[in-house]
């Protein structure tokens, strides 16, 4: 698909520098002034998705209903509601770093890319509470923007541009604004992506590695950026072949260093496996079952199970309609790694989360947009559906 795309392009620049000097100014401009203009839009709902997020965080403190859900330690920080859950425990390691607990839940289950970015900017007198979400809201911008510039890759710029507000306004977007790492690793995945896309191998690099070390969703990465080397291969010298194999190589060996770093600092390169299981995640053929099967089960956390299954019935729906739009097979398995693997653990829970990685879906979404009353429906509709996500943080983790 790139392939056809960057012959499609390069015939394009071709016509274009044969034509009078004023004509292909003309055209620069043009297109400078649709960027500015997909960049503004994206920031406006940007703006207002992360307004609401914060506004109902506030409140949910400030009513602190239902009463005994919350947390006393959120209610001191403002918008503490956005520092709960997993964010205490990057919080943890930003702090002390990794502490194994064997039996138990333990801090060795989180990636260490977040933790250390919070870290740095603690050095710079801001709490760890406040810099993941600093952070978090931050990089979701630039994350955004990035986005953009890739979706424009693979598809039309008014189906890039729509993503891009599709991924701002999504309900459990919220997410992008709590002490998660989400938000770093959907921009170091944009970014390993574009940076490949524009020949440019080692800023890719170290963008996969860095992906990767913010999430484990980020190894798929290496899935599209084989493709972009395999097609852009025969055009390559030797030093570009070689930028370009460190491109699919980062991701896979910066997952073996934080495994090789683990056994150094707590004595087991497989610590980050056993303490996942400890959380109650075990990979297993028999797990796909088990995921089914606690749907049925009657329990204070069924409802939130079945949110995630409904969540992940919306992506792989959404996968098919960008495989369906012609993007590349390599962005759809990707895709579908993300969505589908964590099945295997034996749970829905968090699929909402975790599928928020997988880029397709909004191109997918994207694709339904294409038809300007649901465009504006699902534009309209997303307010009143991130501010109702965003209340559901009291009651269970993302």
């Amino acid at each position: 698909m790139e392939a056809r795309l960057r012959e499609e392009r390069g015939e394009a620049d071709a016509r274009r520098d044969a034509r009078p000097g004023h004509e292909r100014e003309h055209d620069r401009t043009a297109g400078s002034a649709t960027t500015r203009a997909a960049w503004i839009e994206i920031t406006g709902w940007y703006a207002v998705s992360r307004a609401i997020v914060f506004a109902v965080a506030a409140v949910v403190q400030a009513v602190d209903a239902p009463v005994g859900r919350l947390n006393p330690n959120y209610l001191v920080h403002p918008v503490g509601l956005l520092g709960a859950w997993d964010g205490n425990w990057y919080r943890f390691v930003a702090a002390r770093g990794y502490l194994d607990v064997p039996g138990h839940v333990s801090d060795t289950a989180f990636f260490p890319l977040f933790p250390v970015l919070i870290s740095a900017l603690h050095r710079l007198g801001i709490s760890t509470y406040a810099a993941g979400i600093v952070l978090s809201n931050a990089l979701f911008l630039v994350g955004l923007l990035v986005f953009y510039e890739l979706g424009r890759t693979l598809l039309p710029e008014s189906d890039a541009r729509r993503a891009a507000v599709y991924a701002a306004v999504f309900p459990v977007g919220f997410v992008f604004s709590m002490a998660y790492p989400e938000s770093l690793a959907f921009l170091l995945i944009g970014a390993t992506a574009l940076f490949a896309a524009r020949g440019r191998w080692l800023p890719s690099a170290a963008c996969a590695a860095g992906a990767v070390l913010a999430r484990p969703e980020g190894l798929f990465v290496v899935v599209p950026i084989a493709v972009m080397a395999f097609h852009a291969w025969p055009h390559l010298d030797v030093a570009g072949r070689a930028k370009a194999t460190a491109a699919v190589l980062a991701a896979p060996v910066a997952l073996l260093s934080f495994s090789l770093y683990l056994w150094w600092a707590v004595g087991s390169p497989w610590e980050t496996r056993e303490a996942e299981e400890a959380w109650g995640r075990h990979l297993s053929l028999d797990g796909v079952r088990k995921a089914f099967h606690a749907l049925t089960v009657s329990s204070d956390n069924q409802p939130w199970l079945l949110r995630d299954a409904l969540l992940c019935l919306l992506y792989v729906g959404c996968l098919v309609l960008a495989a369906r739009a012609r993007v590349g097979w390599e962005w759809i398995v990707f895709g579908l790694a993300i969505v589908l693997l964590p099945l295997a653990s034996g749970s829905f829970q968090s699929l909402g989360r975790f599928g928020l990685l997988a880029f397709p879906v909004f191109w997918g979404l994207a694709v339904v947009g294409r038809r300007g009353a649901l465009d504006i429906g699902l534009r309209v509709a997303a307010p009143a559906l991130i501010a109702l996500a965003t209340v559901s943080i009291v009651y269970a983790p993302p």
